[in-house]
């Protein structure tokens, strides 16, 4: 089961000061090729570039089978409803949560990377309490071109949020809720000796206004 530790910051004045990203130019597109463009509202408290993620919701009985979408499900195997493909600015992911909301199935994929599973090169799988994850299973299985691991984990957002935004070296993407599931995020951030990942968190409502900022640090347990 995956580990997690929330680190939520009650420093006034770390708070204000939100998520510095100096470094590397942002991305000018995202990991299909599409351009990438901010976010349609100002998300308090980010400081730099924002650069949105792509979001498609899909109902399951639309999935053509054999597709890449559909070879998710064959590994995943879910029951009916529907499912979010997220496009970020290295690679995507797929969430789906069954119709009696017990259970969260995902997928993940990097750029460039070599799968041994047709698209996919992660998956995960969470339980859910009261229809919410208590887990943000970490996966750190995919691998981008140079063979450096890039992690992917579940953020649970609160009933408010709108816009989940987390902080890269040089920009930051931001992810819109979707049919209330939890949100697939990305880390570079990655220590592969300790099986962990850190990722630099902010909820946003509808307005971009901040509802929290917070560190979500994930260890993948054997």
């Amino acid at each position: 089961m995956t580990i997690e530790r929330l680190v939520v910051s009650v420093s006034v004045a770390l708070l204000a000061a939100g998520c510095t990203n100096d470094g590397a130019p942002a991305p000018t597109a995202l990991s299909d090729g599409t351009p990438a463009r901010p976010p349609p509202v100002e998300l308090q408290g980010v400081d730099g570039p924002v650069v949105t993620t792509r979001l498609r919701v899909v109902r399951l009985s639309a999935v053509p089978p054999g597709s890449a979408l559909g070879s998710c499900f064959d590994l995943t195997a879910p029951t009916g409803g529907v499912a979010v493909e997220r496009i970020d600015a290295r690679g995507r992911s797929v969430t789906h949560v069954d119709t009696r909301r017990r259970a969260a199935f995902g997928c993940d994929a990097v750029a460039g990377a070599s799968t041994t599973e047709g698209s996919w090169c992660g998956r995960a799988f969470g339980r859910l309490v009261l229809g919410r994850l208590r887990d943000s299973r970490l996966s750190l299985a995919c691998e981008d071109a140079d063979g450096e691991a890039v992690g992917y984990a579940w953020v649970q957002p609160a009933a408010e949020t709108t816009f989940v935004v987390v902080a890269h070296t040089g920009y930051s993407e931001s992810y819109r809720v979707a049919d209330a599931l939890p949100v697939r995020v990305r880390t570079d951030d990655v220590e592969v000796d300790s099986s962990s990942a850190r990722f630099d968190v902010s909820e946003h409502r509808r307005d971009g206004r901040r509802l929290q900022a917070y560190e979500l640090e994930a260890a993948v347990s054997g």
